[in-house]
Order: C-alpha cells, then sequence, then structure tokens
C-alpha cells in the first residue's frame, strides 16, 4: 500500500502510463469502414486503400468492379488513376487480360470491359493478431455478350501490414477457377503479350524504374528485369512503390511491361497464345506493393525475401 507521501507521486504515473498505453493502441488501429460501393481501410482514421465492389463506369462504358483505387501512401496522397484520359480502362491496381475463351467463341474482353462484369459476392475482414488487416472476397466473372453465364469463380485475398512508418505492404493472393469447360485466358495478341497483375500507378515527369542489379530503361516490348521493380519519382531510394511477383511461377511470363509515362505496369503473362484453365487445379499467383517514402536496394531485397517465404 502506498504511503501518503508517495500516493500522488504514484497516482502520477499510473496515469501517465494508462495515457501511454491509450496512445499506442490508437496509434495501431486498423478498422474497415464499409461504404456504399466497396470496402475503405482505415489506419489511425486515415484512409489506406478502397476495394471497389459495385460496378463503376465512366457514363456507362467500361464497367468495372473488384479492383483498388484509391490506393494512397503513408502520407494521405493519392498514387492510383481510375479511367485516366489516355487509357479510360485502367483502373487503380488490377488485374485483368484481353483474351477469355469458351472453347473457340470469344466471350469477352476483360482488359477493356467488354462483354463482361465482375460481381463481388461475399466479402470478409479482418483485423489480425499480427498487426495486419485482411480482405477475402468471391467474385464471379460475368459473361454479357454473346455467353452469358458463369465463366470464372475469383478468390482474391488482400492483405495490408505496416513495414514501418515510412512504409507499408499490401500483398495479393489470387485464384481463378473455371465455370465451365475449354476456358482460356490470353493476354493482347501483339508482340507486348501485356496482362495480370497491373498497377496505374501516378507518374511524374522524371519517373525511375530499379530492380535489384540497378537502372531499368521502360521499353515498348517486354522487359528482362529481376521479380520486382521500385517505380520511384526519380533516383533509386526516392519516394515510390515496389511491385513484387513470382515470375518463375507464372505460366508463359512475357516479362516485365514497363511506361515512364501515361500507362499501368505489368508482370505479363501468358502472352498472345491463350492458356486453358484447369476446373480441377485453379490458376493462382500472388503479388505485392510495397509503398514507401525511401527504401534502400538491401531493403527491398529483404522485403522480397519476407514475400516469398509467406
Amino acid at each position: 500500500m502506498f504511503t501518503p507521501l508517495l500516493r500522488p507521486v504514484a497516482y502520477a504515473y499510473l496515469f501517465l502510463f494508462s495515457l501511454l498505453l491509450a496512445f499506442e493502441s490508437t496509434g495501431q488501429q486498423l478498422m474497415f469502414e464499409k461504404q456504399a460501393e466497396g470496402w475503405m481501410l482505415l489506419e489511425e482514421g486515415q484512409p489506406r486503400y478502397f476495394y471497389q465492389t459495385a460496378t463503376k463506369s465512366l457514363d456507362g462504358l467500361y464497367p468495372r468492379a473488384n479492383y483498388i483505387h484509391p490506393l494512397y501512401d503513408t502520407e494521405g496522397e493519392v498514387i492510383t488513376e481510375d479511367f485516366p484520359a489516355d487509357h479510360p480502362h485502367h483502373r487503380g491496381v488490377f488485374w485483368t487480360w484481353h483474351q477469355l475463351w469458351v472453347n473457340d467463341q470469344r466471350a469477352a474482353d476483360p482488359w477493356i470491359c467488354e462483354d463482361i462484369v465482375w460481381e463481388v459476392k461475399k466479402v470478409k475482414t479482418a483485423i489480425n493478431p499480427n498487426g495486419s488487416a485482411s480482405l477475402e472476397a468471391t467474385i464471379l466473372w460475368k459473361g454479357t455478350g454473346k455467353i452469358q453465364k458463369n465463366l470464372v469463380q475469383e478468390t482474391l485475398i488482400v492483405t495490408f501490414q505496416r513495414v514501418s512508418s515510412a512504409a507499408y505492404k499490401l500483398t495479393f493472393d489470387i485464384e481463378l477457377k473455371p465455370l465451365l469447360k475449354n476456358i482460356r485466358l490470353g493476354g493482347s495478341e501483339d508482340a507486348k503479350g501485356y496482362g495480370g497483375f497491373s498497377p496505374r500507378i501516378r507518374l511524374g515527369n522524371n519517373a525511375g524504374f530499379y530492380d535489384e542489379n540497378g537502372k531499368v530503361l521502360p521499353q515498348e516490348l517486354p522487359v528482362r528485369a529481376g521479380p520486382w521493380i521500385n517505380l520511384t519519382a526519380g533516383g533509386p531510394e526516392d519516394p515510390g512503390t515496389v511491385i513484387m511477383g513470382e515470375p518463375e511461377k507464372l505460366p508463359s511470363y512475357q516479362g516485365w511491361i514497363l511506361r515512364s509515362k501515361n500507362s499501368m505496369q505489368n508482370l505479363a503473362f501468358p502472352g498472345k497464345e491463350p492458356l486453358l484453365l484447369d476446373t480441377k487445379n485453379p490458376m493462382s499467383f500472388r503479388n505485392q506493393l510495397l509503398v514507401h517514402q525511401g527504401m534502400g536496394r538491401q531493403e527491398i531485397v529483404d522485403q522480397y525475401r519476407i514475400f516469398r517465404n509467406q
């Protein structure tokens, strides 16, 4: 029991300790907020990303759902674009392809949002004990053109986790299960062969591209580079976004489609030759975005190792 002389001092320490605990708990707070068109992840009350569940269009054109926009950096700035004037079918962080076939019939062109809708059937969110926040969704790809059937069932898991006060990571686990026999998926029908995971990140006038070996120069055709690209405001340690993938696990991987202005960035697969989706073994792939205010090469290498070991 405290003596009369020590009691005020002890109470003061207890009060300061309770304030510290309250500060720490609110300083790490993550919360999902359900909105009319989707789900917003908040960190300390500040937005981090929005998952679009409702179909959204531009005056009825390019209807789309099932993508991330806006995506915010650690300073609260929006770093993705939706309906950009140069490519209005681009949308935040998205994953899709030009070719969707059933047998020998073209069912849709998901890349330009033609003859298809994405119906988000179920969303489950969780704040996890390790300090991460996960969103799991089930999505039906539904044909609206010549083939008006459910074509593909997608399972999506998006996981947010802080890396430091100046960086966070957003991991995407995606699985595609065909709902009909002989469904094939393919990229653009040209030498570029783009398709797959495609972030549309805002680009400055001096955007820099770096892999583990140094500077990478965007080209018209796919570029051979490492398993991650650090897209920065200019220099190798400037603020930016690291795009990570598992290239050796992608079927018919084509390389990186990189653009220094007016476009998305893409780990292209399977190219212009469509890939048959297996009804018994759904196609799955993983990607991660590392959003930062400046990271060195070794820090990124370490984060990529963690990504691969998850």
